[in-house]
């Protein structure tokens, strides 16, 4: 970069994209800005490789679609497990479960509040895949938690007082006494 220091991320990504001299967008440049964007800010001022596409193409830049939507396919995975770590989702028990619910009720709000739709569009898809994965499972904990899972996805803005409803119902209580 120059010796100017620039002062938002907005000027450092539209000056490293300057000083790539790339004709057209794709993984490895966003990879750069990406880099540049966390060498200035930090790991929480890197931009998604969506949003930087996003502001790129408002400058002209010529995106290369496939590869900018693998790569930010690709961070997106990457950044929901930075967020929680690979053993944070622990689906395996109900009480486990609550608090991997917790963690993806706790990513939802952040990117509810950031505007985030492509982050919450990704955290909805692997919610998904997790429910998938438990509908498969034949014991009582796995049908319950596939249930709450259901009604995340239905309306994930009721689901805490949902959850605590469920967990306080005699049926529960009945089901799963400890």
């Amino acid at each position: 970069m120059r010796d100017k220091n620039p002062a938002t991320r907005r000027e450092v990504i539209l000056e490293v994209w300057a000083e790539l001299g790339s004709q057209s967008l794709g993984a490895y440049e966003l990879d750069a800005i990406q880099q540049a964007l966390a060498n200035r800010f930090g790991r929480g001022g890197v931009e998604s490789p969506a949003s930087l596409a996003r502001i790129l193409a408002d400058h002209g830049a010529t995106l290369r679609h496939p590869e900018i939507l693998d790569f930010d396919s690709a961070w997106r995975k990457r950044h929901l497990f930075e967020l929680f770590g690979r053993g944070d989702l622990d689906f395996q028990s109900v009480r486990s479960a609550v608090e991997a619910l917790g963690r993806i009720e706790g990513l939802r709000a952040q990117f509810k509040a950031e505007s985030d739709v492509d982050g919450l569009h990704e955290l909805v898809g692997q919610v998904r895949e997790i429910k998938v994965e438990l509908v498969g499972r034949r014991d009582p904990d796995g049908k319950e938690i596939a249930q709450w899972l259901t009604v995340w996805l239905q309306n994930p803005d009721i689901f805490g007082d949902w959850l605590s409803l469920r967990l306080d119902s005699p049926d529960f209580k009945k089901a799963f006494p400890s």
